[in-house]
């Protein structure tokens, strides 16, 4: 665990001692291909960083009757899932799906404060690294919301020049 953890996204910066504190309170998950991490909604407790295989992030969508999920991005070996679980209301805003066959190591929560308030140095290091990311997704999502805004507005654009 010590090598994922040391190489993750997450918890770059962090030295031996920050790494063995973690190592402590992470819990390894096996996710089969097709098995749902978390769903969009769901409680989020714990956040996830993968340790092997790939998950897909998911935004569930109804289509033609049937709810599809749509993915956004991917999440490979180092890089991290759940970060909802360090957020206020706590909620996943996605749904993540292993697309073959994967491992994840969980924290959970009370115990990542914890360590954060023992080592306040780890817990601003942790929340450096945690804004990139969410600075990361959100710009990811703006791009999306860019790109279907211009399709309406040319869509737009083109029924007015075409009127039946």
């Amino acid at each position: 665990m010590h090598d994922v953890l040391k190489d993750a996204e997450l918890f770059q910066g962090f030295g031996m001692d920050g790494i063995r504190r973690l190592s402590a309170i992470g819990r390894s998950r096996a996710l089969a291909t097709g098995d749902y991490l978390f769903l969009l909604g769901d409680s989020a407790e714990c956040l996830y960083v993968v340790a092997k295989g790939s998950l897909d992030l998911c935004l569930p969508m109804p289509l033609g009757g049937v709810v599809k999920d749509i993915p956004v991005e991917s999440a490979t070996a180092g890089e991290t899932l759940g970060w909802s679980a360090m957020v206020k209301p706590y909620r996943f805003t996605l749904s993540a799906r292993a697309v073959e066959p994967a491992e994840v190591i969980g924290f959970p929560r009370h115990e990542l404060q914890q360590v954060f308030e023992a080592a306040p140095g780890l817990g601003i290091r942790f929340l450096t690294n945690l804004s990139e990311l969410v600075g990361i997704r959100l710009l990811t999502f703006q791009a999306l919301w860019v790109r279907e805004l211009q399709r309406t507005l040319a869509a737009g654009t083109q029924h007015r020049a075409n009127p039946d």
